[in-house]
């Protein structure tokens, strides 16, 4: 089974063009799990709750996909590198260069969210195998393979 896609969700859809409420994260978990279940991959899509979540991080079940909100006063790039720590294998979506970096630390590939948008949109990348930003080798390389 291919790894699991980690999406830091704002950043996602900014890269989109959509704006942070509720509205386009719907729409986003929609496609998410449309283009999940064509590629069968598994996508963990993270949210901040930064502001109005609650005492504890929750998640909603979409299909193969797994919204999560974090708790107050946590951000999603906080989130995001502690679960790709508490994981063997990952690809992370996020153009936040520290997120990119504390990924990569962690042994996980990683993918701008532009070059992903554009996958998500079913638009072709220039080049699919080392996506813009990706400087990954190996079984890393591997598994952004089929994204």
């Amino acid at each position: 089974m291919p790894v699991p896609v980690v999406v830091d969700g704002y950043n996602l859809l900014y890269a989109r063009g959509d704006e942070p409420a509720a509205e386009s994260r719907a729409g986003l978990v929609r496609d998410l799990v449309a283009w999940a279940r064509v590629k069968k991959r598994r996508v963990v899509l993270v949210f901040d709750g930064w502001k109005g979540g609650g005492r504890e991080a929750r998640s909603e079940a979409h299909g193969p996909v797994t919204v999560w909100y974090t708790r107050a006063g946590e951000r999603a790039d906080a989130f995001i590198v502690r679960w790709v720590g508490e994981h063997a294998e990952a690809v992370v979506v996020t153009s936040d260069r520290a997120v990119q970096q504390g990924a990569r630390r962690r042994g996980a590939a990683v993918l701008d969210a532009d070059s992903f948008a554009a996958r998500l949109e079913g638009e072709p990348s220039p080049d699919a195998e080392a996506p813009a930003g990706a400087r990954v080798r190996g079984s890393r390389a591997a598994w952004l393979r089929g994204l």
